[in-house]
């Protein structure tokens, strides 16, 4: 995200503590102990450090500033309420939430079939030594 991206959120952000926020008075906040509900924090293009209430209660009722400011958090972040990806197991039919692209096994299955791949591998192996 750039930065002329960043500053505008953060000014949006601000306004909205300053004429939404219950915490908000005499142009401190009564939650953080910095007094301040936004604290200006670039990290990994995050905007800023703002207080729980703020992102509880007050960002909620603008959905579009909300979800442009969750889209800055990185992957799995705890506020990005990402729903995991779930899919059925081919071997067992159970669902299970997928850990990558090619995931097709529940974790019991996957063993099973490592075990049944390394099984058949070795089966292999052997019948082209006794070949020879």
């Amino acid at each position: 995200m750039n930065q002329r991206k960043v500053k505008s959120m953060h000014s949006k952000l601000s306004r909205l503590a300053k004429n939404e926020c219950a915490s908000y008075k005499d142009g401190a906040c009564a939650v953080q102990r910095c007094g301040r509900c936004i604290v200006a924090i670039e990290t990994d293009s995050m905007p800023g450090n703002i207080c729980g209430y703020f992102v509880r209660s007050v960002l909620p009722a603008v959905p579009e500033l909300h979800a442009e400011y969750v889209d800055t958090f990185p992957k799995g972040h705890a506020l990005r309420n990402e729903k995991p990806k779930l899919s059925d197991c081919k071997r067992c039919g159970e669902s299970f939430e997928k850990r990558g692209n090619a995931a097709k096994y529940c974790s019991d299955c996957r063993a099973l079939n490592d075990r049944d791949k390394a099984r058949a591998r070795k089966q292999k192996e052997r019948r082209e030594m006794s070949r020879d």
